[in-house]
């Protein structure tokens, strides 16, 4: 394979979760993920994330804040509230840059915050960080 846009290469595939409402942006995302090597499976609200992470249990989930049904914010304060959700690794992806929006994420302890419209190599290099320091906490 090749290594997009200068990222290494994986040993082995961490497993990213998209919670978002938007077909598009989930389809990119998927696209580009996969490219990297990552393992992607999705959600299109915060109460299908929440089911889905019960199930696939996501090394990383990137977060969009406003959904249907349950939006970003509850669905972060309902994982954090169960143990397997205290240690994911979570990056919000979101229109929403109102301080208040970004405040109430890092309460719930947030890895990073990106604003959308987003730098598609921003994400990756933020992603594969959260990863390094994941795996450096487990050692």
């Amino acid at each position: 394979m090749f290594d997009f846009l200068g990222l290494k290469k994986k040993t082995s595939k961490t497993k990213i979760m998209v919670v978002d409402d938007e077909p598009n942006i989930v389809q990119t995302l998927r696209d580009r993920l996969e490219m990297n090597e990552y393992e992607v499976v999705t959600a299109g609200n915060g109460k299908e994330g929440l089911e889905r992470f019960e199930e696939e249990h996501p090394d990383v989930i990137l977060l969009d804040v406003i959904m249907p049904i349950m939006d970003g914010h509850e669905m972060l304060e309902a994982l954090r509230k169960r143990p397997a959700g205290q240690n994911v690794s979570v990056i919000m992806l979101t229109a929403r840059s109102q301080t208040q929006d970004i405040a109430r994420a890092n309460v719930c302890g947030i890895d990073d915050y990106i604003v959308k419209p987003f730098d598609l190599s921003e994400l990756l290099e933020k992603i594969e960080s959260v990863v390094e320091n994941r795996s450096a906490v487990a050692r």
